[in-house]
């Protein structure tokens, strides 16, 4: 996440919304390479998986090379603090692209720790508060190694602390929280849907508060990500039904020879 704060300051937060779609896309390469999860590219499951990884991979070159003509929903003044800001953080579009990747990259390797961690620990909130509050201690130590000024590290009540406070309790605890008891009531593939609903309210919403400009390469990049994750999504969905059907053909079989045993 801080990979991600970093990498947001210096790109949009439309850009670096589309990076959250490649989180599964992520997860499912570190779990294909750890032997997690089986490819199959002889199913049509595994097929429609593949594919939309790399429309996935396909939607973020697009949004980050192709640029197009740019439209506003709302324009801001030339000298006002959200329009110096957006220009700013264009500076370093490169270093915040490399930022946004690694916590693509870590994100997903995330996943595949908890998998393996939930199967000796099956405390998912003790786990989650355990992360929250190891990510605070190395927050702060990284945080005293580059900028170590008083002033840095004043909080008041301003906008600043109500941001920390929404990040750290409804952004980060809370949301988990909720991602987990969706998943273990719908199953892991559904809490990600809606991972494009929140890219289109960001979109929106980006433009309309921070005056910031909407190019039709990110518009188009955007569409292709979403196109490629509901494939993956329809692939992963499709195989967790083969394997649920599977497994109860193979639970009815062990029932039947058990009856016939009996008899």
């Amino acid at each position: 996440m801080g990979l991600y704060a970093y990498g947001l300051r210096d790109t949009t937060a439309t850009y670096g919304t589309n990076f959250f779609n490649l989180v599964p896309i992520s997860a499912f390469l570190f779990s294909t390479l750890a032997g997690i999860e089986n490819l199959g590219l002889n199913t049509r499951a595994g097929k429609l998986k593949a594919m939309g990884a790399i429309v996935c991979v396909a939607g973020v070159l697009i949004a980050s090379l192709c640029d197009g003509k740019a439209f506003h929903i709302r324009h801001l003044s030339p000298h006002s603090r959200w329009a110096h800001h957006a220009k700013s953080s264009k500076d370093h579009w490169v270093r915040g692209n490399l930022l946004l990747t690694g916590f693509c990259l870590s994100m997903g390797a995330w996943f595949i720790v908890q998998v393996k961690l939930l199967k000796v620990f099956p405390f998912k909130y003790c786990a989650i508060m355990l992360t929250c509050v190891i990510a605070t201690i190395q927050a702060t130590v990284i945080g005293v190694c580059v900028d170590r000024s008083k002033d840095a590290w004043k909080l008041g009540w301003n906008l600043e602390l109500l941001t920390i406070v929404y990040s750290g309790a409804l952004n980060t605890a809370a949301s988990f929280c909720l991602m987990a008891c969706a998943s273990a009531i719908r199953g892991p593939t559904y809490p990600p849907i809606f991972i494009p609903l929140s890219q289109i309210l960001v979109t929106i919403l980006e433009s309309v508060i921070f005056g910031e400009e909407i190019k039709l390469g990110i518009v188009l990049g955007m569409i292709v990500i979403i196109i490629g994750l509901y494939s993956f999504l329809w692939g992963k969905n499709m195989e967790m039904k083969r394997d649920s059907l599977d497994q109860n053909i193979a639970s009815s079989s062990m029932r039947s020879e058990g009856s016939i045993t009996i008899i």
